[in-house]
């Protein structure tokens, strides 16, 4: 994953799921419903706009383009503010994380993206029932507790998160595409949106709308 496609992940998730001025965000459906404004935001961060250039492009964009009066112009200006950590965080280039707690402490201070971690632990309170939606952990190694967590978004792709816990996890609109999931619990999760094509379940293929038993 480059730059520019870090940080286009980036930036999708802060319209989506932290901006989303048309209150859409809770169906998965509409995940692309800002995909639109992401090249214009990509453009003014690379030209080294500061906080109130974005704060303005926002406002802009919700009174020209949506036709709606900012409801939150302090939250637009905490957007504007997420959008230049977004880039700093994308000029740093990804890094795997390598424990829970830093996973989740970086995830807190706006990384996303942790290709390549490997992490195993038996410890169940970390990431526990904590938000990590659009968490990305392509190519990983995880044997992690993500019970009662929100991964909405979430995206394992070609990971091995054999002995994993997603129980009661809100797993809607995940990516497990190619994943190896052996001894990995799914019970009572919300499992709406979600791919596991590919995914290797307890020695078998699943294949496209194909779910693993919960």
């Amino acid at each position: 994953m480059n730059v520019d496609s870090h940080l286009l992940r980036l930036v999708h998730h802060i319209l989506f799921r932290e901006w989303d001025p048309l209150g859409v965000n809770a169906d998965e459906a509409a995940a692309r419903e800002y995909s639109s404004y992401i090249v214009g935001i990509l453009g003014l961060l690379k030209r080294g706009a500061d906080e109130r250039k974005l704060l303005l492009h926002l406002i802009q964009l919700q009174e020209t383009t949506l036709e709606i009066s900012p409801p939150d112009p302090e939250r637009d200006r905490v957007i504007a503010s997420r959008l230049l950590a977004a880039y700093e965080i994308a000029q740093r280039g990804i890094r795997p994380a390598r424990s829970a707690e830093e996973l989740l402490e970086r995830y807190q201070s706006g990384e996303r993206v942790f290709n390549g971690s490997r992490i195993v632990t038996d410890d169940h309170k970390v990431l526990s029932g904590c938000k990590l939606d659009d968490l990305v952990l392509r190519n990983a190694y995880v044997k992690l507790s993500f019970q009662g967590a929100s991964l909405r978004g979430a995206d394992f792709w070609d990971a091995e998160l054999k002995g994993s816990d997603y129980s009661q996890a809100d797993l809607r609109g995940a990516q497990f595409h190619g994943s190896v999931l052996g001894f990995t619990s799914f019970q009572d999760a919300r499992l709406e949106g979600a791919q596991f094509n590919e995914a290797c379940y307890h020695l078998r293929m699943l294949k496209t709308d194909e779910f693993p038993d919960s």
